[in-house]
């Protein structure tokens, strides 16, 4: 695979998300919890979706899976962005090891946490995440460790989920800590926490997006909009304000929406045939 001393950052294969979304781009993301084989990957490229959100906290996956989704992600040129289980650091870390491009940490609700988190995800001074070489995302090459955690800190992303109001007021305050690369806005736990749960239309919830993306804006740090890909019209006004991703669909409800469409049409066809 050549030389290291050639050209380290060659190493490290496409990373489109990150890609689009530095550039500015609107960057559509498939979620999957329940597809398990590698040939999904594929599909979203073909697909023009440039990342994959693989959710570890509400599916069955297994470490050994997500690591074989991810590998197949980054052969093929889409994004691997994994959402943890928990915010804990074994979590955390061995997501990244695995060859992720980004890893969703859910559920935090303070400053201290975002702290916490980047001192799991980023390789010091940024952060204390413990080393280890020969890793995928560098084509399983051997470098010195310093160049190794320079590369992986930039290139890799970490990126907190907001979805409690007590967050949403502190959103400056997590964009500011140095490592924090992105926040994903976690739309449906925030409503429930707000009293509304399913209510996108309620100001209450709005208001709370639109206070996050703009800080982000300020910050220069994309916000991302997640559990409402199905309302265009929000994720549009958004995006105008700054925003520049979001969790566009879910395996699940993709092939139950195709399953429901095949059921409609044969019943048609059916009730055609029986009125003929």
């Amino acid at each position: 695979m050549g030389s290291i001393s050639e050209s380290p950052t060659k190493s490290i294969l496409s990373n489109p998300f990150r890609t689009r979304i530095l550039a500015g781009e609107i960057c559509a993301v498939m979620s999957v919890k329940i597809v398990q084989c590698n040939e999904i990957a594929m599909m979203c490229k073909m697909a023009g979706i440039h990342g994959m959100f693989i959710d570890m906290e509400h599916s069955t996956y297994s470490f050994s899976q997500v690591a074989q989704l991810i590998l197949a992600c980054n052969y093929v040129g889409v994004s691997p962005i994994v959402r943890s289980p928990s915010k804990s650091h074994w979590h955390i870390s061995r997501i990244l090891d695995a060859w992720a491009a980004a890893v969703i940490v859910p559920h935090v609700d303070s400053v201290q946490e975002v702290r916490d988190i980047v001192r799991f995800a980023k390789y010091a001074p940024l952060g204390a995440r413990g080393c280890a070489n020969n890793q995928p995302i560098l084509g399983f090459r051997t470098m010195e460790v310093e160049t190794q955690n320079k590369i992986l800190n930039r290139e890799t992303m970490l990126i907190p989920m907001i979805e409690t109001p007590a967050a949403v007021e502190l959103a400056d305050e997590f964009f500011a800590v140095d490592g924090v690369d992105r926040v994903l806005i976690g739309s449906n736990d925030l409503c429930t926490d707000l009293g509304i749960p399913g209510q996108y239309d309620n100001p209450l919830y709005q208001d709370a997006v639109t206070k996050i993306v703009l800080a982000g804006k300020k910050a220069g740090k994309p916000v991302g909009i997640g559990g409402i890909g199905g309302r265009l019209d929000l994720l549009e006004k958004w995006f105008a304000m700054g925003a520049s991703w979001s969790l566009s669909g879910g395996d699940g409800s993709m092939l139950q929406a195709g399953m429901k469409n095949i059921g409609k049409t044969y019943d048609d066809i059916n009730r055609r045939v029986k009125q003929a």
